[in-house]
């Protein structure tokens, strides 16, 4: 008989599992050859030399950015690369492991919705999809993103309130985050891990979850592609990079008949609006509303983000038909 799925849980604190992610390095051996740019025209083509040095510590930011540029816009302009395919999957698990990894994280969530174009995973270790969600898909978990210790030692990549018009922010790293784990995760253990997220015991948190609902809406009930996202800025969930997503590779702008995948699987859209439709209903979204007044706001930008909520729970409760 088939095993039933392990539970997936978001628990503030519990980041990146140190297991899951040796086996994601495993996995990818350093590639014999360097990597080298997408884009140029004409004279010799730029390679990534520096990335051969064995540790990532060692990596030149810019280059490494560079690569990572790459290896997410390359395959959408020029198509598939076994090149950058397996230089994906190395570099995958050691920008994890640089102290600097927040830097590289939105565009690194896009280079898995290029990689991993199919949600099926086919070809992949079975393992491979489980241990991209215990490390990418947990890194917003990690215990510096939840610690107010000091101002300096808190990890800025969990921002859910901002200092704009709009100070709810939804997109960037969050959005990134939800949109990885509910694109990749069983259907099977979408209900657990709805559970964790709305059981976090913070306001800030749970109104930029609510608003990042609101503006996933289009790509769960309306066929969107991140491309082609059209949320009003209230509702923006985009990220660094996912305007290069529309669910083909190369894009369907070059190639009219490329395969082209939904970006969230039925199944997991419905798995989605049935453990919502559990767990979550007006009178509590009411609530979170009346906590997120009591936080941190500046004061020109609090009457906008009160109401910013507040559209957003309206959109909420009908798109996901909730009592």
């Amino acid at each position: 008989m088939p095993s039933t799925p392990q539970a997936y849980r978001w628990i503030p604190g519990q980041g990146p599992d140190a297991g899951a992610l040796q086996r994601l390095r495993e996995r990818a051996p350093r590639p014999k050859k360097p990597m080298g740019e997408a884009w140029f025209m004409g004279g010799e083509r730029a390679m990534y030399t520096g990335l051969m040095q064995p540790d990532p510590q060692a990596w030149s930011r810019r280059e490494l950015d560079d690569a990572l540029d790459a290896l997410t816009s390359g395959p959408r302009c020029f198509d598939h690369s076994d090149e950058w395919s397996e230089w994906f999957d190395f570099l995958l698990p050691r920008i994890l492991e640089r102290a600097d990894d927040g830097d590289s994280y939105e565009l690194l969530v896009t280079a898995v919705f290029v990689h991993c174009l199919d949600p099926a995973l086919p070809g992949r270790d079975p393992r491979f999809r489980r241990d991209l969600l215990d490390t990418l898909g947990r890194r917003l978990m990690a215990p510096a993103c939840w610690s107010d210790a000091h101002p300096d030692d808190h990890d800025r990549l969990l921002r859910p309130l901002g200092s704009g018009f709009y100070a709810i922010d939804p997109g960037h790293a969050i959005s990134a985050a939800c949109c990885l784990v509910l694109r990749y995760l069983d259907e099977e253990s979408i209900d657990g891990w709805i559970a964790s997220v709305l059981t976090i015991d913070d306001a800030a948190w749970r109104c930029a979850f609510v608003v990042w609902l609101a503006g996933a809406a289009p790509l769960l009930f309306d066929g969107q592609q991140p491309e082609h996202m059209h949320n009003p800025t209230y509702l923006d969930i985009g990220w660094d990079g996912h305007w290069l997503l529309d669910g083909s590779i190369p894009s369907r702008t070059l190639d009219p008949n490329a395969p082209q995948f939904a970006f969230f699987g039925d199944a997991q859209r419905q798995a989605l609006l049935a453990s919502l439709q559990q767990r979550l209903d007006l009178a509590t979204m009411l609530r979170w509303g009346e906590a997120l007044a009591e936080c941190p706001i500046p004061e020109c930008d609090r009457t906008t983000t009160l109401w910013q909520y507040d559209a957003a729970v309206l959109v909420v409760i009908e798109r996901y038909d909730l009592s």
